[in-house]
């Protein structure tokens, strides 16, 4: 049960695309996307990237939580729904992200 669940509300490989082709319409999305990947590589540039790619990674999977959660809270499902989807090995909520950090988890499961 907990696998069809994970594949209905998960597992959607053209999702990404689709939240892609629609932020695009969405008026003042580009400038804050250059914006932000241009204060990203001024910070890389300040601590180095082998100091601001796991940061980076783990704000990513951190985010990639919470908009599943709000997602999934948007669709009015409950927390015991929410922990069914889980897949029964533990993988992140977002199986693209990078497994996320202590804190990331442990606020992902006081949702």
């Amino acid at each position: 049960m907990n696998m069809i669940l994970y594949k209905l509300f998960q597992d959607n490989p053209g999702l990404a695309g689709e939240v892609a082709k629609f932020c695009r319409t969405v008026p003042g999305y580009q400038t804050a996307e250059a914006d932000f990947a241009s204060q990203a590589d001024q910070i890389s540039r300040l601590v180095g990237p082998e100091c601001y790619l796991p940061f980076e990674a783990a704000m990513n999977a951190q985010l990639a939580y919470e908009a599943r959660a709000y997602y999934l809270f948007g669709l009015g499902l409950r927390r015991e729904l929410l922990s069914a989807l889980e897949p029964d090995d533990q993988s992140p909520i977002c199986a693209s992200t990078p497994t996320p950090t202590a804190t990331a988890r442990k606020k992902a499961s006081t949702i």
